[in-house]
């Protein structure tokens, strides 16, 4: 053991840490932004609602934006520092802010930028490597980032716990933003120090090896999903796959719009999830920090877990048996607050934690295998694309819909419509093939002639060299 973190702690590039620091921010900040609405604004959970919307939908546009800019930029480094510097800015004003609507602005321009970062990050990771080592890579980066998610909860719990009884939770706060915005600056002055440069060779080289090791992405936000693939669709081409029976298999399509329904009940259960527990139940913000660290620390040790029972069972069987778990979990959840009104036992809360960060594990890693299983290898980037996008229109449906079911019939409503949604997600799963069925399949479709062939380039990026 000690060997391995020894051999692992030597390939860690200097320049992860301004990723483990950048990551560590945003961390703090998931949790930091829904507690500020109703504590520093005096909103209710309608308006947490709303301004995740209007976060993941900005966060899209921000990944076509920066997706297309970073294919014909020269540089990769540049989007990094620019994102981490407007980051750091944006937190450093929200900290003097004093209307919700300024907060929702910086919130949607800190996203924008967030997701230039995200849109090269991992290129970066790949250029001047042999693609065989490609997965080592991006996992090595995405444990930093990992890490510096979970210590970034930790951190705010702590701040919240060990501040707020002198200087009261509205300045705690407020300080919290001012430090986690300094730190976003740290982190700009980091990836400024230590990134390296690249000049382009233009030499391709297929995605999907990349998005298959990106699968231990912790957030359940769909923004902070391997989202630098949305500048690879074509809304023309992806509706040509839809419809045309040379495009996506049907069993494809039903994957991906169950991907949807999931994405949404997700969103449905997750976005009130803060609110109620500080509003509701009436928790500390630490303690609010405290719930969301134990989920994270979850997510982070089910990935071997998860990834050791999809070679065991499958991914369609995984896929399925997580949403169960979490259809189990959002009913039980929904059951209880309308029968009664007293706090759950804390053990009881705890548990619930662990289940639905346990249970994130199994759904994204299996869901994103399932999509490059399940679709031809000419439109496998497509798809994955394609997948990840629903998935942020999911979540943007959800900000919407549980703002205002929760606004206006309560907790119990969304967290009811959660549980629904997710067994219709099942209903759909129950049709979608299992990938060994998908190949054989793809065999017989393959050898047969085509009349009308779709053109779809498959989704690529570029190798650089480092000057």
């Amino acid at each position: 053991m000690a060997k391995s973190l020894r051999a692992w702690w030597r390939n860690v590039e200097r320049w992860y840490w301004a990723v483990g620091l950048a990551n560590l921010v945003l961390g703090t900040s998931s949790v930091l932004i829904p507690l500020s609405v109703a504590q520093l604004y005096g909103r209710s959970v309608g308006a947490v609602g709303l301004l995740a919307s209007l976060v993941s939908l900005v966060g899209v546009a921000g990944s076509l934006v920066w997706g297309r800019l970073s294919d014909v930029a020269a540089r990769r480094k540049p989007f990094v520092i620019l994102s981490y510097t407007v980051v750091g800015l944006c937190f450093v004003a929200i900290a003097f802010t004093s209307a919700f609507r300024e907060l929702a602005v910086l919130n949607m321009l800190f996203n924008f930028f967030w997701m230039a970062n995200a849109s090269v990050t991992v290129l970066i990771v790949i250029e001047n490597r042999e693609q065989s080592t490609w997965e080592k890579k991006i996992g090595q980066l995405n444990q930093i980032g990992a890490i510096g998610w979970v210590v970034g909860l930790g951190l705010g719990s702590l701040w919240m716990a060990a501040l707020s009884r002198s200087a009261g939770e509205a300045l705690t706060i407020r300080s919290l933003f001012l430090m986690i915005g300094l730190g976003s600056l740290a982190a700009a002055f980091l990836a400024i120090r230590y990134i390296p440069r690249t000049i382009p060779k233009f030499t391709r080289r297929k995605f999907r090896g990349v998005i298959l090791a990106m699968g231990n992405f912790i957030a359940e936000r769909a923004r902070f999903a391997p989202l630098h693939l949305y500048h690879r669709l074509n809304p023309r081409r992806i509706a040509r796959l839809l419809v045309h029976p040379e495009g996506f298999r049907p069993g494809t399509r039903r994957f991906l719009f169950a991907t949807l329904i999931a994405f949404m009940a997700l969103g449905f259960f997750g976005i009130p999830l803060p609110l109620l527990l500080a509003e509701r139940f009436g928790f500390s913000a630490s303690f609010v920090f405290l719930f969301f660290v134990i989920q994270h620390a979850a997510i982070v040790l089910a990935y071997p877990l998860a990834a050791r029972r999809i070679r065991k069972s499958g991914n369609r069987y995984v896929q399925m048996s997580a949403l169960a778990t979490r259809l189990a979990l959002f009913g039980g959840a929904a059951v209880y607050l309308a029968v009664s009104s007293a706090v759950p036992p804390m053990v009881w809360l705890v548990v619930a934690f662990v289940v639905y960060g346990v249970t994130w594990s199994y759904f994204q890693l299996s869901g994103i295998a399932l999509t490059s299983r399940l679709a031809r290898e000419e439109n496998r980037g497509a798809a994955l694309g394609l997948y990840n996008a629903l998935a942020g229109f999911g979540w943007i449906l959800a900000g919407l819909g549980s703002s205002f079911v929760a606004e206006r019939a309560g907790y119990t409503a969304s967290f009811a419509i959660a549980a629904g949604l997710l067994a219709i997600s099942l209903a759909v799963l129950r049709f979608v093939p299992n990938p060994a069925a998908v190949g054989e399949t793809m065999t017989v479709t393959e050898s047969q002639p085509r009349k009308r062939p779709v053109r779809v380039r498959p989704a690529r990026v570029w190798a650089f060299h480092r000057r």
